[in-house]
């Protein structure tokens, strides 16, 4: 469900909750792998998968692009982590691959395809304050450099005709041909956990704090890798600087979330928690009657696992009203973990919701 500032215990957490470091001990993750595929369920109903078989990876191809609808979407999500946390301290490398969607109309004859490439290293403390016996305030931040890239959007054809057998030079096309942005951000969160009897926690996270990206247009890949790493990618040198544009800025606004988490200890073979996430809660601010009731429901997230024998999950959360299902094994040093939700694309809840069925695989720490 998207819920989870006050949930501790995995090698994460803190990313989430940067005062989710206090305390953490000693966790690592090397790597943890999660593939996202969008409107699986449309695709399992279309007969990709028939032209798969039938030797046709043309028309499997066209079958995949029917799936995707009118507007702005996801089409896949491939994210590589890794992380650890020792004592108070918890750094995270992470890079993500996001090929994204905007079809004009109803036709897919208008779609394009945009990619984005994230990558991210982040640094995190915290530290714990104790109260009472049963009280204590855990306090954390986290500061965070991140590079993101878009690649200028392509055409459906462009996709189909790296399936259908024609002369199609993907390293021309991609390497040598196609503009792309790119730039960087470095923000900053910082949180705070209230922790209180009978396993209840309170938190609060201001998140990405100096978080606009400063960014740079570059002609193709190649030229990109040539101003920034020093060499291009493939092909020959080139002598002549890449033609960029003068640094411009996206805006990317800082935001308040709260939170309530409760973890009873009713002992080991069963651990239940429970989490309700209020996410950007001044933007409710000002608002009242319908319009505060529309924006709390849209805003708020819940989330709920029980944990059984120290080895299976089940999850469950609700979502703007969309609800997900999830399940995690752990055998030893292997963890798995499944889930199945909905996001909303469109202006409004229920205008475009898309399905999506993550997969994640990780090593040691969960």
């Amino acid at each position: 469900g998207g819920a989870g500032l006050g949930v501790r215990g995995y090698y994460d957490s803190w990313l989430m909750n940067p005062a989710n470091a206090a305390k953490a001990g000693f966790k690592f993750s090397l790597p943890a792998v999660t593939v996202t595929a969008y409107n699986p369920v449309k695709i399992l109903e279309s007969q990709m998968f028939d032209k798969i078989e039938d030797d046709d990876p043309a028309g499997a191809a066209a079958e995949f692009l029917k799936t995707i609808t009118q507007g702005y979407g996801d089409v896949l999500t491939t994210d590589v982590s890794m992380g650890m946390s020792f004592g108070s301290f918890a750094l995270s490398l992470e890079a993500q691959e996001r090929l994204m969607s905007f079809q004009k109309t109803a036709d897919s004859s208008s779609l394009n395809l945009i990619a984005q490439v994230t990558t991210a290293a982040t640094a995190g403390f915290g530290f714990r304050i104790n109260l009472a016996q049963s009280m204590s305030i855990d306090l954390g931040v986290s500061a965070k450099a991140v590079y993101k890239a878009y690649l200028k959007a392509q055409s459906a054809s462009t996709l189909t005709s790296a399936f259908d057998g024609s002369d199609f030079d993907a390293e021309k096309i991609f390497l040598n041909d196609t503009p792309l942005i790119a730039g960087y951000a470095l923000p900053i969160s910082a949180g705070v956990n209230l922790n209180l009897p009978f396993g209840l926690t309170v938190s609060t996270v201001a998140k990405n704090i100096n978080g606009n990206y400063t960014m740079n247009t570059y002609d193709s890949v190649n030229d990109w890798a040539e101003e920034v790493l020093g060499e291009r990618i493939a092909g020959d040198d080139d002598d002549s600087t890449p033609p960029i544009e003068t640094d411009w800025t996206i805006e990317s606004p800082w935001r308040l979330d709260a939170g309530l988490t409760w973890k009873p200890n009713i002992g080991s073979l069963i651990r239940p928690i429970i989490a309700v996430d209020v996410v950007d809660v001044m933007a409710m601010s000002g608002k009242t009657g319908d319009d505060l009731t529309r924006a709390f429901f849209e805003q708020t997230r819940l989330g709920a696992s029980v944990r059984l024998l120290s080895l299976l999950d089940v999850r469950y959360g609700l979502n703007k009203g969309y609800q997900s299902v999830g399940v995690g094994f752990d055998l030893l040093i292997f963890h798995i973990d499944a889930a199945y939700y909905t996001q909303e694309y469109g202006p409004s809840i229920g205008d475009k919701p898309i399905d999506a069925l993550s997969l994640r695989f990780s090593l040691f720490s969960r």
